[in-house]
């Protein structure tokens, strides 16, 4: 009888030294799991990696403000593909006009939400020189960057007046 009592007490303390080595070990793994995911072949991302680059295929150089006094016009180019070109016409009311654009090699393709511009315009930039033209009645425009977000609104006002 003795014998089996000894036998059991030996089988519990071996059974709970196990579990007690167990525990130790799934512990040490949790807590290093970041280390231990980032040994591996295919590691588990913890971090977000960002791009700081800033060339001009991941972001336009187009967008921006720029302004054409001479011709009292304005274009603001949205990082959405959207943007807004304003003309004061001295003649006729003046255009403020919606767009879209796209980039497509190294020119812009611009295209006005005009029912009288049926064809897209396209846009070369020149560092901070935009030089846009089209076809038909439309005349070649050379615009200027501006610092500063530009009011449209502001701006069609001012060229209305002069």
């Amino acid at each position: 009888m003795k014998k089996h009592i000894k036998n059991e007490k030996s089988h519990h303390v071996g059974l709970i030294l196990f579990l007690v080595i167990l525990i130790g070990l799934l512990c040490v793994f949790g807590f290093n799991y970041r280390q231990f995911a980032s040994k591996q072949l295919n590691p588990v991302q913890t971090s977000v990696v960002r791009k700081t680059s800033s060339s001009s295929e991941e972001s336009p150089q187009i967008i921006g403000s720029f302004r054409d006094d001479k011709d009292g016009a304005a274009i603001v180019f949205n990082e959405n593909g959207t943007g807004r070109y304003v003309y004061a016409d001295k003649e006729n009311p003046n255009t403020d006009d919606a767009l879209t654009w796209r980039k497509q090699g190294n020119k812009y393709l611009i295209t006005l939400k005009d029912k009288d511009v049926t064809s897209p315009l396209t846009g070369t930039l020149d560092d901070d020189k935009l030089i846009v033209s089209g076809t038909g009645d439309w005349n070649t425009e050379e615009f200027q960057r501006t610092d500063k977000n530009l009011n449209l609104d502001k701006f069609l006002n001012e060229m209305s007046k002069k």
